[in-house]
């Protein structure tokens, strides 16, 4: 399994719904999904920052998901909705609560 955390900075609360369903509609054609979508900040003038975790079946299925030319077509929605995007590979999933161990996979990230 091929995480991301993607970290948005988000205009408009509204466009970005409209956006990402468009996406996961995408994704879903490459063995993707947000997994979970946390709104993490939202400030009086509607703008403020979510937090999403996707999931692809590998490094494999998100390249051809990335270069999908349907993408282009929602340039103007994507302005309207996000300001600033951070896509971070997820390296290795921890857990740190009692009697947890150190689980997950690691991905080369070498490009």
């Amino acid at each position: 399994m091929y995480k991301l955390l993607v970290v948005l900075q988000v205009k408009d609360f509204a466009a970005l719904q409209e956006i990402e369903q468009q996406a996961a509609a995408i994704m879903a054609e490459y063995s993707g999904l947000i997994a979970q979508a946390m709104e993490i900040s939202r400030n009086a003038d509607g703008s403020g920052e979510e937090v999403h975790l996707l999931e692809f079946a590998s490094a494999e299925s998100f390249a051809p998901y990335r270069a999908d030319g349907r993408h282009s077509e929602l340039t103007e929605l994507r302005d309207r909705a996000i300001s600033a995007t951070d896509v971070r590979p997820v390296l290795q999933e921890k857990s740190y609560g009692k009697n947890s161990s150190t689980t997950g996979d690691t991905h080369n990230l070498t490009t």
